[in-house]
């Protein structure tokens, strides 16, 4: 098999990157380092190593041939064997570096015959001298276990460093069984010495949900605490409000992106009458839709944190943040006083559980509202609806003709969505249905940084290999045949998908899922109600697997639910804008009431006719 390897930015499938000198891994030279470990030259050890290492976070192979997994074993086998020489010492300049990518080291180690760096970590846990290069290599792929408070007794400050960098295997970990248990007793250490921020602090923000979605509450209240407690955060804001001028603060706002996507509807309307400023957070991009915006401001945390010049001062009346944890930058801002009043929504479907953020607009048909104080801790502001408005995909259906078997199945989920827990469920479903399956999966980006081939080894220990094929990260053009290609979805569980469930209905193909008691769980069952497929929502695992398993076998069954959402009419249902004037109507409120409000002793949700 030929090596197939992508950039961060996805080259089409099937582009290959032939072994060249080039290439730094194929170009990877033992005998320079083991030259430089002569002379004692362990800097410039680590620029060798670096140079690799460099290289598979930013290039991610989907398959490797023989040449490659020669080297990719090699180069591995190397790493392995020097951080365990106990005279080689990190120094200063290069121990934060390898920290920072022990994400990228344990996807290496999991891709190479090593697997995981398990027996070279007891060989460090004997040694001396041994603690930067223990943080480099102890990964949640390990079976052996570390007891943190030894870690955050020899220095917090680089044992905070490494607990957020950890945290990073949730992109594609949690497929893995003994990951995700590894993971899920991570997020549940607390310890005093845990101090100050980093670039890797959101992993285990955005991460938590995925990782353990009944306690990430105890994540983000912590995070949030440490970040409340910087200099940055306690900074005082220069805000005098101008009537009707809102901060919309985003690191999303481009297209075919999941928040632009389910948001821009309600940003367009809100434009007509309020005059809007876009704060970019992040990197700069030059695909910035920033047509709806009188002005744009950015701010970059990675390259001055402490630059807060695009929203101090402001003259916000409010600030609105449709995605926040998706970006350091967003966390660190959500955890100030921007404005006087402060929202967000389902940019990313989970409370901040504790930050600066006063409202949080849902949708009355896709929150539980007597557990509204226990799933958020900003007020809830209900509308109509589920409190999102996609924006149209343009694509023609090309209606492939499908196989009678194997029935073909997508699975939508991003990587971070995988879990044991719910692939277990597909291998129940499997092993009872009488007719063959293939389940394809959609990972995403979640798998860039060499994340793909540990995924899809996990999938397939747990399914096995003929039953499944991973799809490496697509562009639209390859992305929506490649799910038109199937004859019935089954949607992630306990975290679903908005986004993919519409992209599967605007593809005419049926969705089932298992409702749960939030949006991220019931966001899929609204929009099946909505275009009359009732009959796909389970609200128990026994009916779930049944239900699935019937998609599979029962042709007429499926055909019927297939005919039955060719002929809805999306526009008046599931890509329905119907509610989208409920948004403004919801703004308008909060900017006219938000001294009554805030003065009222509870958080009752309010609700926007």
């Amino acid at each position: 098999m030929s090596s197939v390897a992508t950039e961060k930015t996805p080259s089409k499938p099937g582009s290959s990157e032939s072994p060249t000198a080039e290439n730094p891994l194929i170009a990877f030279a033992p005998d320079r380092l083991h030259a430089a470990y002569r002379e004692k030259d362990f800097d410039g050890m680590c620029r060798q190593f670096l140079e690799v290492l460099d290289h598979l976070r930013s290039v991610t192979y989907y398959a490797i041939d023989v040449p490659t997994t020669h080297a990719l074993n090699g180069f591995v086998k190397q790493l392995l064997y020097f951080f365990s020489q106990e005279d080689f010492v990190l120094s200063d300049t290069y121990a934060s570096r390898f920290i920072d990518l022990n994400g990228v080291i344990a996807n290496a180690v999991a891709m190479s015959e090593f697997g995981t760096t398990d027996p070279y970590v007891r060989i460090l846990l004997g040694q001396q001298r041994n603690f930067t290069k223990l943080l480099a290599l102890y990964n949640p792929r390990n079976r052996v276990k570390i007891d943190r408070r030894l870690l955050f007794g020899t220095s917090p400050a680089l044992a905070t460093q490494w607990y957020y960098c950890f945290t990073e295997g949730y992109r594609n970990g949690c497929a893995d069984e003994t990951t995700l248990a590894n993971l899920r007793e991570h997020i549940a250490y607390e310890d005093d010495r845990i101090i100050g921020i980093n670039s890797f602090t959101h992993h285990a923000y955005f991460g938590a949900t995925y990782i353990d979605h009944e306690r990430d509450y105890l994540v983000k209240q912590r995070i949030n605490r440490l970040f409340q407690s910087t200099p940055l955060c306690q900074r005082a804001v220069k805000n005098k409000p101008k009537k009707r001028k809102i901060g919309i603060l985003t690191s999303m706002w481009f297209k075919r992106q999941s928040v632009y996507r389910s948001q821009q509807p309600f940003i367009e309307a809100l434009a007509k009458d309020h005059e809007l400023v876009l704060v970019h957070l992040g990197h700069d991009r030059n695909d910035l839709d920033t047509s709806l915006f009188k002005e744009v401001r950015r701010y970059d945390a990675s390259k001055n944190a402490d630059d807060l010049s695009a929203v101090d001062p402001n003259d916000f009346a409010m600030a609105y943040y449709p995605d926040i944890g998706m970006s350091i930058e967003s966390i660190i801002l959500a955890n100030m006083r921007i404005a006087p009043i402060q929202v967000t929504n389902y940019g990313h479907p989970v409370s901040t559980f504790g930050s600066k953020i006063d409202y949080w607009i849902g949708g009355k048909e896709t929150e539980t509202i007597d557990r509204a104080r226990e799933h958020y801790s900003e007020r809830l502001v209900l509308i109509p609806g589920c409190a999102q408005a996609p924006v149209p995909l343009d694509y023609q259906l090309t209606y492939p003709t499908l196989p009678a078997s194997p029935v073909i199945i997508n699975c939508t989920w991003s990587g971070q969505k995988i879990n044991s827990d719910h692939l277990h469920r597909l291998k129940k479903i499997a092993d009872k249905a009488k007719t063959p399956v293939k389940f394809h999966f959609f990972p995403g980006g979640a798998i860039l940084g060499n994340g793909y081939i540990p995924l899809d080894q996990a999938i397939k220990s747990i399914l096995g290999e003929e039953r499944v094929q991973v799809l490496p990260d697509l562009g639209f053009d390859q992305y929506m045949p490649a799910l038109e290609a199937a004859h019935f979805a089954i949607d992630a569980h306990p975290f679903g998908g908005y986004n993919t469930a519409v992209d599967l209905i605007t593809l005419r193909k049926p969705i089932v899922t298992l409702a749960g008691n939030r949006f991220y769980n019931l966001s899929t069952a609204y929009l099946l109600r909505k275009v009359g497929l009732d009959e796909l929502i389970a609200t128990n695992e026994a009916d779930f697997l049944d239900l699935c398993v019937r998609m599979i076998d029962d042709a007429d069954f499926r055909d019927r639910m297939i005919r039955r959402i060719k002929i809805a009419d999306l526009a008046t249902t599931a890509l329905s804008h119907e509610h989208v004037p409920a948004f403004v109507r919801a703004i308008d409120h909060l900017l006219e009431n938000h001294e009554k409000l805030a003065a009222q002793p509870g958080r009752e949700p309010l609700v926007i006719g």
